[in-house]
């Protein structure tokens, strides 16, 4: 056990057998004299009633990122502006994301123009994600250029706005037939057909099997005939299975539609016999 476990154990033990305020007279100024971030944000946090500015001084004096960005998210009272701006002077654009994203008030803007010029994609992903007011073009930008097929997958899915065309270009051309499937599933206006055709050559009995389940569109008849010629004795019986599967949901389909003609017969009928 190390210091700092061995202070936190014994607070916690005196906490819980005499309250707040005697934990407070007793221990509050030692863990000030300490000069520790973490044992500062955590008394904060933790012991009701604690001093917030004395607390949070040490914290502001620390020029830690990490903890001024949780002491500005956990605690109730703290100077947001102020530890905002030691976040912004560290340049840490982990730590300017998750400012933005989790502290309301944030400066957006400034947080936002750390992460660009990290030229991070997955930060400028994350940030255009879960920062509302962020610049979805310019950030975007940053993750096409990376050419990381898997974050323009998810920028394309996740992010409101996103260039759908621009991303799944990326995703094609990676010839990932597992990203292709997810593309074609889960992103709205996807090019079914492309994405079918690097499924399709990649010769993958899994994700053709996956591709015929799943996607709207999809042509059972090419992806079966890979899965056949895999020999794969899995998923060709996956595949019979579907192909049941789908023929009784035609069936059930064209029974409703035979009945519903015949409903509407019989009501023409009437309707002719009224007249």
């Amino acid at each position: 056990m190390d210091k700092t476990e061995e202070i936190l154990k014994k607070i916690k033990k005196y906490y819980e057998s005499y309250g707040a305020k005697k934990t407070i007279l007793n221990f509050e100024n030692d863990i000030l004299k300490l000069n520790d971030s973490f044992l500062s944000y955590w008394f904060a946090k933790n012991i009701k009633g604690a001093n917030i500015k004395a607390l949070e001084q040490v914290v502001l004096e620390s020029k830690d990122p990490e903890w001024c960005s949780y002491f500005a998210r956990d605690i109730k009272g703290s100077n947001v502006k102020v530890l905002e701006q030691v976040v912004l002077e560290s340049k840490d654009p982990r730590r300017c994301c998750d400012f933005a994203s989790d502290i309301k008030g944030a400066d957006i803007k400034a947080h936002e123009k750390i992460v660009l010029e990290s030229r991070d994609p997955y930060l400028c992903y994350e940030f255009a994600e879960c920062v509302k007011g962020a610049d979805i073009d310019t950030l975007e930008q940053v993750v096409l250029e990376s050419k990381d097929s898997e974050l323009c997958y998810n920028f394309a899915r996740y992010v409101k706005g996103a260039n759908i065309k621009a991303h799944e270009q990326i995703v094609l051309e990676s010839k990932d037939s597992e990203l292709c499937y997810n593309f074609a599933r889960y992103v709205k206006g996807a090019n079914i057909k492309a994405h079918e055709q690097v499924v399709l050559e990649s010769k993958n009995p899994e994700w053709c099997y996956y591709f015929a389940k799943d996607v709207k569109g999809a042509n059972i008849e090419a992806l079966e005939q890979v899965v056949l010629e895999s020999k794969n004795t899995q998923y060709c019986y996956y595949f019979e299975l579907l192909k049941q599967k789908i023929m009784k949901s035609l069936r059930k389909k064209s029974k409703s539609i035979q009945e519903e003609k015949s409903v509407n017969d019989i009501k023409q009928l009437v309707k002719t016999f009224k007249n």
